[in-house]
C-alpha cells in the first residue's frame, strides 16, 4: 500500500479535497480551452469580407462593413467635446480668442476666418464653411485653387487618378463640390486589397524623391507615420513646376527643421503673401505636425504618430488600431500612460 493510500484511510475527506479540487482544476481548464477556441474562431472570421472594396473606393461605409470595429471608432472623430491648451476636438474661433492674429495677418485669408479644426469626420463640412475660400462669381472663379481640397477627402485619389495630378492642381476649389463629397477616411490611408498602410498623395512621394529616399522601402512602423505626413505637414503651392497649376510641395530639400525650410524657401525667394499694412514678405508656417515629430524623441525612440493618436484597443479579445484619431490628452490610459507610468496628472 502506497504512503498516499495509507493517508487517505487515515484521513478519508482528503481523498474528498483531492477530489474536488481536481474537478476545480479540470472545469477551470475548460473554461480556458473554450475561451481560446472561441478567440481563436472569433479572429478566424473577423475579417471575412462581406463587402468588395474597389479601387479608389471613397466611401467610408463599405470599408466598414467588413471592418467595423474600426469603422465604428472612427465615428468617435465627430464628437466635439474635448478641449485642451493643446487642441481638441471643439471648434473655437481663434480670431475672437485672440483678435492680434487679425493684424498679424493682414492680407491673408485667416485673417478673415481662423476656427481650430474638428475631428477628421468634418473635413468637408469645415472647409465648406470658411470664410477663406471666398464667394466666387462662378464655379471657376477664386480664390482658392482644388489643391487646397487635397487633403481633405478619399474622393481626391480617384480625381487624380482619372484627371492627372498636375490638372488636379490646375482646377480651381469651387468645381469640386459634386466631386469631393467623402470626408477624410479609410482610402485615404490603405490599400483596398491587402488593407497595407499606403501613400495616396503625390506629393510625399515627390518629396522623398528629391531627398532621394525611396518610400516603398518604408517598415510598417514609419508607415504610421508616414500616412499622416501625407497631410500634417508644412507646404506650400509651386506655381512654376507645372504651367497654370498650383502644384502642392512640400520644401524638405535640405531638412525637417525650421532652418532647414526657412533656408529652402529664402533660396526660392517665395512668401506666401505680402503683409497688407507692413508690405512685408511673409511665410505662414501650415500645419508642420510630422516636421515637429521627426525632430522629436519620440521619432528617436521610434514611437509613430498613430502610437500616441491612434492607440491599439482590445475588443471581444481582438486587437485593433482605435480610429478614433484624437488629442493623446483625451486617451492618456491608452497612448501616453503605455510608456510613461506616471499618473495623469504629473503626466
Amino acid at each position: 500500500m502506497s504512503a498516499k493510500q495509507k493517508l487517505t484511510e487515515k484521513r478519508p475527506w482528503l481523498a474528498w479535497v483531492l477530489f474536488l479540487t481536481t474537478v476545480v482544476v479540470v472545469f477551470f481548464l475548460g473554461l480556458l480551452a473554450s475561451s481560446i477556441v472561441e478567440r481563436r474562431t472569433e479572429a478566424a472570421y473577423v475579417n471575412v469580407p462581406k463587402a468588395e472594396i474597389g479601387k479608389f473606393e471613397p466611401r467610408n461605409e463599405v470599408w466598414g462593413q467588413n471592418y467595423p470595429r474600426e469603422f465604428q471608432s472612427y465615428y468617435g472623430t465627430a464628437d466635439t467635446s474635448f478641449q485642451s491648451k493643446y487642441n481638441g476636438n471643439t471648434m473655437i474661433d481663434m480670431l475672437e480668442v485672440d483678435p492680434r492674429l487679425v493684424v498679424l495677418w493682414a492680407g491673408y485669408g485667416f485673417s478673415k476666418d481662423y476656427n481650430q479644426g474638428r475631428g477628421h469626420f468634418y473635413s468637408i463640412t469645415d472647409i465648406q464653411n470658411t470664410l477663406r475660400t471666398g464667394a466666387p462669381k462662378t464655379p471657376k472663379e477664386g480664390p482658392m485653387p482644388a489643391t487646397c481640397m487635397t487633403c481633405k477627402s478619399p474622393d481626391v485619389p480617384r480625381l487624380m487618378n482619372e484627371k492627372g495630378v498636375a490638372a488636379f492642381y490646375t482646377g480651381a476649389w469651387a468645381e469640386l463640390g459634386a466631386e469631393v463629397v467623402n470626408p477624410i477616411g479609410c482610402a485615404d490611408c490603405h490599400d483596398n486589397e491587402t488593407m497595407n498602410l499606403t501613400v495616396t498623395r503625390p506629393a510625399l512621394v515627390e518629396a522623398f524623391e528629391r531627398m532621394g529616399k525611396d518610400i516603398t522601402k518604408a517598415s510598417h512602423q514609419e508607415m504610421r507615420s508616414l500616412v499622416c505626413a501625407q497631410c500634417h505637414v508644412e507646404y506650400y503651392f509651386d506655381k512654376k513646376k507645372v504651367d497654370g497649376a498650383q502644384y502642392l510641395t512640400f520644401p524638405w530639400d535640405n531638412g525637417f527643421s525650421v532652418e532647414a525650410m526657412e533656408e529652402y524657401y529664402d533660396n526660392l525667394e517665395f512668401s506666401d503673401w505680402t503683409h497688407a499694412l507692413s508690405k512685408a514678405p511673409m511665410l505662414k508656417a501650415q500645419h508642420p505636425g510630422y516636421e515637429i515629430h521627426s525632430t522629436g524623441i519620440h521619432a528617436q525612440r521610434g514611437v509613430s504618430c498613430a502610437d500616441c493618436h491612434m492607440p491599439y484597443k482590445s475588443e471581444g479579445g481582438q486587437k485593433f488600431t482605435d480610429h478614433h484619431m484624437q488629442s493623446p490628452l483625451n486617451n492618456i490610459a491608452n497612448s501616453c500612460q503605455v510608456c510613461h507610468r506616471e499618473e495623469a496628472g504629473t503626466l
